[in-house]
This record gives structure tokens, C-alpha cells and sequence, in this order.
């Protein structure tokens, strides 16, 4: 027996995948600490009191909660960023051929999407915002890679739990999107004939639900209505007001019914975000509590969704809405630099006073991330030729027995999260650009299918990763 070391490719496989993950957070690195966006304060804080907000689920702060153990930021940065590299490298081992050197594959994709898109910008963020890609990745593998081991799939599973709660619009579009498989599977048997779907696909749906019933009995434990979401009808109220929707049913029905908006119809924003979050805004001005207002214009709003005419008007202008929001793509949305007064600097200097002095030197805090006018252009640049390059290798990704769901579930993902924000809350640019990486995700997928990306790719003298 030679008494030379044998080398663990488990070990040489972390270490890689822990280079990977600085490399997609880098940002932060860059910026002198995480970045952070004004919901970001909510967050820390709920992670610290574990007492969920009206506006949002407690997912999130859950998992920061986890990961960091109430001592640093930092950490919360690193696990993003090392699920992303995971989560890809899982993604290329099962779409790849075996000649392919993985790793090269890997460093050449995360490469592109850290220089080419919005992803480490969002990484590199004390957001939620970057586990929507990761969920569409997440159903993928549990779909189609059975040979992952039970370890990696109970830890998929997990974390599709966890992720999905970590904000309203992923239970929308993660039931959107399994009732719309079921639907293709039964309507066309030869769709989705692959081993174990049906159970797959009950056990999404499992979690799913799982997932609602846990965040309304957390509510409910404090003191909210034991409900999802308890400031739903807040948040459709105020994207009722654009279009003069709402404005336009107050007029016609506030003679004979007392809705509690009716003293504040003149007053109603066209800009949804006014409705909610301006200074003495309408929604204060009804309740100091987002929990109180909800309750008092669930009647207004359920009354209104039950007429045909506005029905039909909200409708068309949810289309509308959907439409505009595929073509919002901004990297770097909403990185002003949250000073003494807002909302993160108030949560770090409160939860995390050790770590102020270095927010307070970050690139953000000192404004730097102003002018990002070229890393849009190339963002956007990125987007046209993904569009370009799918259309292109149309006929090869969709030979291909894996890409033939990827790819369209990767497109797919990007329109229901356009869809669902833009109908149920607004037209924002962050709310998009979250999830817009994937199309450049999915042309660089598509283009390991032709013959330059085979050439390039493959090696005969290495084997996969």
C-alpha cells in the first residue's frame, strides 16, 4: 500500500464551494459590510424579539436568527451566499454530462452571474429577496435529482419550508406554480412521466400548506388573528387605489354603506406605497395598528372583489401591472445609505452596537452606491442576450431530458414572481430584479448544450466534480 495521503474529495468539494461563496458575496466584502435595504431594520429587529410584524412573516427572521446567534450580520451574508453556490453546483452536476469538468463549469457560471446580473447584489443583502431564485432551484432537484441521498434531500426540504415563509409572494407563487403542474400532469399524461412526481408533488404542497398553518399559529400565539398574512387587506387596499379603482367604488358606494374609508376617498393615493408607508398616511390615520386597519377594510375590500365591474378593472390592471414588471430590472434598487434615524442604523446600534462603527464606514453608509448607472447597463445588456441565447438554442435545451423542465421552469418562476408582486402589491423595480438573474441562469444552461459549449466545457482527461 503506497503511503501516500489519499486525498477526500468531500473536503477539496467544501473548500471549493466555501471560495465559491465569498466570491458571490464579495459585495459585502467590498461594501465593508452587508448590505441593507429600510425593510431590513424589521428584520434584525423580529430576529432578536422572534415577534412577528403584521407586514410580513417571521421566516426570515428565523433563519437570520439561526444563522447568526445574535452576535453578527456576516454570517447571514455567508449562508446566502453558500446555499446559491450549493444550490448551482447541485443544478450543473445533475444537468451536465459526465466529461464535464464540474467545477470549471461552476467558476465560469458564478462568474457571469457576479459580474453580469443582479444576483450578488441581493446575495449581499439582509433581504429575503434573494431565496426566491433559490426556490425555484429548490423544487427542480427535488423533482428530478432522486439521487441526491436522503441527507441532501431532507435538507432541501428544510429549506424550502423555511424558505418559503420568508415572504408573502412565495406561498402565491409556489401554489400557482404546483396546481399548474398538477393540472398539465392530469390534462397530459405524458407530461411530468418521470418516477415518484405525485408523491414529489404532494409532499410541495404539504410543506406548502405546512408552512401557512405554522406562520398563522405563530400570529396567533402573538396576538395577531391566527392568520397568514394580517395586513393582506392593507396591502391590497392600497394597490386598489391605483387607477382610481378604489377611489372610483368609495364614490359610488359610500352614500349607503359606511366603509371606513369613506371619509379619506378624496384623499386616496395613486401610488400604492403612499397608502401604507408615507408620513401620516391614510392607513395611520385609520388605525395605528396595520392589524386594526386590516380588519377594518376587510368588508370594503370583499365587497368590492365580489362585483363583476371592478373585479373585471382589477384584473386588467393586474395584467397590465405584470407586464411593466418583467421589464424592471434594477441591481441596486433602494441602496441609499440608511443613516442615524432609519430603520437598519436604529436596529444594528440597538442589537449589534459592536458592529456599528463598521456599518457606519460601509460604502452605503457613506452613499457610494449612488451612481450604478453601468453595472444596470450591463445587467440589462445581460437580459437581452439570454433572451437571445434561449431563442437561439431553443432546439438543443429542449432535447435535452433535464433543461426540457429547467429551462421553462426557470422562466416560468421569473413571470409568477412579475404576476403576483405587481398584482398583489406594486409595480417595484427590486421586486423583479431579485429573480431576473435566472433567465441568464437558464441561457448559460442552454449554452452547455451546443457544440462551443460542449468544446469548451469538456475535458476527456478529468472527470465530473
Amino acid at each position: 500500500m503506497s503511503n501516500a495521503k489519499v486525498r477526500n474529495p468531500r473536503w477539496g468539494h467544501l473548500l471549493y464551494l466555501i471560495g465559491a461563496s465569498f466570491l458571490i458575496g464579495a459585495l459585502a466584502f467590498f461594501n465593508r459590510y452587508p448590505l441593507v435595504f429600510s425593510d431590513s431594520g424589521t428584520y434584525i429587529r423580529e430576529a432578536f424579539l422572534l415577534e412577528p410584524p403584521p407586514d410580513r412573516p417571521i421566516g426570515y427572521s428565523l433563519i437570520i436568527r439561526a444563522v447568526t446567534w445574535e452576535s453578527t450580520l456576516w454570517t447571514v451574508v455567508l449562508f446566502q451566499a453558500f446555499m446559491l453556490a450549493w444550490l448551482l453546483w447541485e443544478t450543473l452536476r445533475k444537468v451536465l454530462p459526465p466529461k464535464v469538468v464540474l467545477w470549471r463549469a461552476h467558476l465560469i457560471l458564478t462568474l457571469v452571474l457576479v459580474l453580469c446580473t443582479s444576483m450578488p447584489w441581493y446575495a449581499a443583502q439582509i433581504m429575503p429577496d434573494i431565496f426566491t431564485p433559490m426556490i425555484a432551484l429548490i423544487i427542480y432537484l427535488l423533482l428530478r435529482a432522486p439521487e441526491l441521498g436522503l441527507m441532501k434531500r431532507g435538507f432541501l426540504w428544510t429549506c424550502l419550508f423555511f424558505f418559503l415563509i420568508t415572504h408573502n409572494a412565495h406561498v402565491a407563487m409556489a401554489a400557482l406554480l404546483l396546481v399548474g403542474m398538477a393540472t398539465l400532469r392530469l390534462v397530459r399524461k405524458s407530461w411530468f412521466a418521470w418516477p415518484r412526481f405525485w408523491p414529489n408533488l404532494g409532499g410541495m404542497a404539504l410543506v406548502l400548506v405546512s408552512g401557512v398553518a405554522f406562520i398563522a399559529w405563530f400570529n396567533g400565539q402573538n396576538g395577531m388573528r391566527p392568520v397568514f398574512s394580517p395586513g393582506a387587506n392593507v396591502f391590497l387596499s392600497a394597490r386598489l387605489c391605483e387607477n382610481r379603482l378604489l377611489t372610483d367604488f368609495l364614490d359610488e358606494h359610500c352614500a349607503d354603506r359606511d366603509y371606513a374609508l369613506c371619509p379619506y376617498k378624496d384623499e386616496l393615493p395613486m401610488i400604492p406605497g403612499n397608502f401604507i408607508w408615507a408620513e401620516n398616511s391614510i392607513s395611520t390615520r385609520l388605525a395605528p395598528k396595520m392589524t386594526v386597519a386590516d380588519s377594518l377594510l376587510a368588508p370594503m375590500v370583499h365587497d368590492l372583489l365580489s362585483e363583476p365591474k371592478y373585479l373585471g378593472r382589477f384584473l386588467r390592471s393586474n395584467l397590465v401591472a405584470s407586464i411593466i414588471q418583467l421589464f424592471q430590472v434594477n441591481a441596486v434598487s433602494g441602496l441609499s445609505p440608511y443613516e442615524l434615524g432609519s430603520a437598519p442604523y436604529r436596529e444594528v446600534a440597538d442589537r449589534l452596537p459592536w458592529e456599528l462603527s463598521t456599518y457606519n464606514s460601509s460604502m452605503q453608509a457613506n452613499g457610494a452606491w449612488w451612481d450604478t448607472g453601468f453595472s444596470n447597463r450591463v445587467v440589462q445588456l445581460a437580459m437581452l442576450l439570454a433572451l437571445f441565447v434561449l431563442v437561439w438554442t431553443r432546439s438543443a435545451w429542449k432535447a435535452h431530458p433535464q433543461l426540457r423542465l429547467l429551462v421553462p421552469l426557470l422562466l416560468i418562476w421569473v413571470v409568477l414572481n412579475a404576476v403576483v408582486t405587481a398584482s398583489l402589491a406594486n409595480v417595484y423595480d427590486r421586486l423583479q430584479s431579485r429573480v431576473a438573474w435566472l433567465m441568464v441562469l437558464a441561457a448559460c444552461l442552454a449554452i452547455t448544450q451546443t457544440a462551443w459549449g460542449r468544446r469548451y466545457l469538456e475535458k476527456p482527461d478529468f472527470r465530473a466534480g
